[in-house]
């Protein structure tokens, strides 16, 4: 997963400088950008004047953390493209490009290679049906800036026209607004404006990006982002039967969720869990800078001697919500509840998140109990696969159910998937 922008026309190198802080929500271990100069690429911050550009915000689900691997630029004869592109490819091993490091690589590679070798359309076509992953792509290409939304739309991408040129991110919500680029649509603008469909497109938007990673100002699937999770709290407080006193929420996504909650059962919403602005998002963050105890803190005043409700979005490998309970107790709460706005994660992802094992789940071979006497707390309740379902609507519920929008061997996946 990560953030990815492009733009072509007139001052396309400072739209997409302005994407930057905008898609960090979705990658923070770096930025790059990529722009066009004389005949060819060049990877760097592009000046204001360039006709052409990308940036993309990393988090790492290939290749080495705490690296900048893409924009990755490539070449195939006298072909030369630069790309970004969300997702994760898993067979990149197998896209035939020789000893690729990573997917970006591979991907870029054998992108100007097809392209190359049938043409800009028909390229792009043969690529994608080889691919097994989810793939949302911008590339700069000598015929302008290509972007390619993931046939079975898992993951997002959306655009807007300004000023005579054209830009695409990852979320409307980088450009200031925009709309959503339909699932399997590619188009090429430039010196050549061309759309063409990659099959399938049909529309299985990642359900963890309404979840957690969009940002709540964005608008995917037609939906609002914020008010999906505000759907998501009134329906986890339906049978709602612990005795509460106070509501609070792991910060900051699941702020949303915790409100409606909160409202719906009638209850205070307290700011009691705290955490360093500076911390970035833990969950996207490389397992050896993962550290929950310096991140939060825990105001005892509004909790001590209280029964607690922590709300969280979604509960992966559990690393955010065993040390909040445990500060929480320590501030003096009198017991526990913890409240996830999501079913239990069980599956791995393949389609670009960093949970690509199931011995990494915290879900993974426990039931509720055995996951709420992991993590500490006095109960543990999920929302419902079925009200989830119902909020959503159709959606890629794969790292939930086991039930993926392609057919895949998961032990088999996961090996590949695996960093060497």
């Amino acid at each position: 997963m990560c953030g990815i922008g492009g733009a072509w026309g007139e001052g396309a190198g400072g739209v997409v400088r302005r994407m930057a802080p905008w898609l960090m929500h979705r990658g923070h271990e770096g930025v790059g950008y990529a722009y066009q100069r004389g005949g060819g690429v060049a990877i760097g911050e592009p000046p204001d004047d360039t006709e052409a550009a990308l940036v993309h915000t990393r988090y790492s689900t290939s290749g080495p953390y705490g690296a900048q691997l893409q924009p990755v630029v490539a070449k195939y004869r006298d072909l030369e493209l630069a790309l970004v592109f969300n997702g994760t490819v898993v067979n990149y091993k197998r896209l035939g490009v020789e000893a690729p490091a990573f997917d970006g690589e591979a991907l870029a590679k054998a992108l100007a290679r097809e392209m190359w070798e049938r043409g800009v359309e028909e390229g792009v076509v043969s690529l994608y049906s080889r691919i097994v992953g989810a793939v949302s792509l911008i590339a700069l290409t000598p015929w302008g800036i290509l972007a390619v939304r993931d046939p079975r739309g898992i993951r997002p991408l959306a655009y807007r026209h300004y000023h005579g040129g054209v830009a695409f991110a990852s979320e409307d919500v980088a450009m200031g607004g925009g709309e959503e680029v339909p699932p399997g649509l590619a188009i090429l603008y430039g010196k050549r404006l061309v759309m063409w469909k990659i099959p399938p497109g049909e529309g299985r938007l990642c359900a963890l990006e309404y979840v957690y990673f969009a940002h709540h100002a964005s608008t995917l699937g037609g939906m609002l982002v914020q008010d999906v999770r505000r759907a998501l709290g009134e329906a986890l407080a339906e049978g709602e039967d612990a005795a509460i006193d106070v509501v609070t929420y792991v910060p900051e996504t699941a702020r949303t969720a915790a409100s409606a909650y909160a409202a719906k059962l009638g209850l205070p919403l307290v700011e009691a869990v705290v955490k360093s602005r500076y911390a970035g998002r833990i969950f996207i963050t490389p397992p050896h800078a993962r550290n929950p105890p310096d991140a939060f803190r825990v105001v005892e005043e509004l909790v001590a001697g209280r029964s607690v409700a922590v709300v969280d979005d979604s509960l992966i490998r559990g690393t955010n919500i065993k040390t909040i309970v445990r500060l929480l107790r320590d501030a003096g709460a009198r017991a526990v509840h913890v409240r996830i706005a999501s079913p239990p994660v069980r599956w791995p992802c393949f389609f670009g998140m960093d949970f690509q094992t199931r011995r990494e789940l915290a879900a993974y071979g426990r039931d509720v109990e055995g996951v709420r006497a992991y993590i500490g707390a006095d109960t543990l309740r999920y929302l419902p696969i079925e009200a989830f379902r119902r909020v959503l609507g159709p959606a890629c519920y794969a790292c939930f159910t086991g039930e993926y929008p392609v057919e895949i061997d998961v032990q088999a996946a996961e090996a590949e998937a695996a960093r060497g």
